[in-house]
This record gives C-alpha cells, structure tokens and sequence, in this order.
C-alpha cells in the first residue's frame, strides 16, 4: 500500500482551520446566511441538479460537483451576476438539500461541523430559510 510521505511543515492550528474567522469576523455560518439570502436561486439549482443525478439512477455524488456543473452551466453566472460560488459554503448546501428533501439523505455524505452551532442547518423556516 502507498503512504504518502509526511513533510515536516511548521503549520498553526489557525492556518489547519481556514474557515474559522478572526475574532470579530462574520463566522462562517454568517457569511453563508447572507450569501443564501442574496442568491436564493443557487439552492434551487441545486436541488435540480439533485433531482436530475437521482432520476437517472446515480447514487452518492457531492455537493461540490453539482457546484462545478452549476459553475459551467447556469445562465446567471454567464450573464455576468456578480457574485462567486464559494466552496467553504458546499456543505451547507447539502443540509439544506437533506432538509428539504429527506429521501436524498443518502446521496451527499454529511460529516461534523467544525464552525457551526449545532444542528441549524436541518431546520428550514416556512419560507425554506435557515432558521
């Protein structure tokens, strides 16, 4: 079996840890609030997307390339919107899709938040936002 080599970096927990923000910084979970709040239209993309992997047949994909095909293929980003898909957001996209749509629970695999307060984001208001 191959084992990568290990290089002896001196890296800080902080630099290990990218989405963790500097005290007094919006926090991870803020930031995605606000950009879920101004772009509404990428969870529905996705939540396509998801439905057309499913309906063929597919089995576990990742958030992460349903962000890549919505990058290549959504008229919007074409158009010239102003904004960026930010990946540090892909994994909030997959609880909202597993909330919104229980029967896909096993199409994304889901881990622990690091930068998260708990369950939040398997709680959808009646308007499908983060409660």
């Amino acid at each position: 079996m191959y084992r990568q080599p290990e290089l002896p970096l001196d890296i800080t927990e902080r630099e290990r840890q990218p989405d963790i923000q500097p005290q007094g910084g919006p926090t991870l979970d803020e930031r995605f609030d606000d950009f879920h709040t101004s772009h509404p239209w990428i969870l529905e993309a996705l939540e396509e997307l998801t439905a057309q992997w499913v309906d063929a047949g597919g089995g576990r994909i990742g958030v992460k390339a349903l962000f890549e095909q919505l990058r290549w293929s959504s008229p919007r980003i074409s158009s010239g919107e102003p904004f960026r898909l930010n990946n540090n957001f892909t994994s909030r996209y997959a609880r909202l899709l597993c909330a919104r749509h229980p029967e896909w629970a096993g199409v994304f695999q889901l881990r622990s938040l690091r930068t998260s307060d708990g369950g939040r984001y398997l709680t959808l208001d009646d308007h499908d936002q983060v409660k």
